[in-house]
């Protein structure tokens, strides 16, 4: 009997100890997405019963930055030498994100779909470098199949606000 109060003690500690993860999602540029209702939770401190309560009181907002590198090459027929060219796209967008309860069939919330991006939000997009796969005048042409992009930065941060009080959610170091 000692050795089943002591297991279900130690099951109870491993319950305890594993962090609860994050599931929101967002597309940066667009602003749609999910949050599960426990993400919400977690961040106020609150039950079911609280959620369920309160849900129609949260708003969500996005600030997100992502960098887009597009690289290329150039060919010389005169001389036979290469030159790698690059543009930069530097976007961020922040603002309220409208959204939708979700709910299952006894009408309870079990999370919130992002639709958008609400109107007064602003996208900002910076560009740097020449024109997408230009190439200099002259004896110059562009290498066909060298175009690469590499998108960076893209850490979205999303945060909820009640009654005044506003978290950012974060995920999980695991995800």
């Amino acid at each position: 009997m000692a050795l089943f109060a002591m297991s279900g003690f130690a099951a109870a500690a491993l319950f305890v100890a594993a962090p609860a993860s994050a599931v929101w999602t967002v597309d940066p540029s667009t602003g749609v997405g999910f949050v599960g209702k426990g993400d919400v939770q977690d961040a106020f401190g609150w039950n079911d019963h609280d959620l369920q309560a309160n849900h129609e009181g949260v708003s969500f907002a996005l600030n997100a930055k992502t960098t887009s590198t597009t690289t290329w090459s150039c060919f010389n027929s005169k001389n036979g030498k290469f030159q790698d060219r690059e543009h930069v796209v530097l976007a961020g967008t922040t603002g309220e994100l409208l959204y939708e309860a979700r709910t299952n069939p006894q009408d309870k919330v079990t999370g919130f779909l992002l639709t958008g991006l609400a109107d007064g939000s602003s996208s900002v997009t910076e560009s740097d470098g020449p024109k997408l796969g230009s190439c200099p005048s002259g004896p110059w042409a562009y290498v066909e199949g060298s175009q690469d992009t590499t998108v960076t930065g893209g850490e979205s941060e999303l945060s909820v606000t009640f009654a005044d009080q506003v978290q950012v959610l974060t995920h999980s170091a695991a995800e």
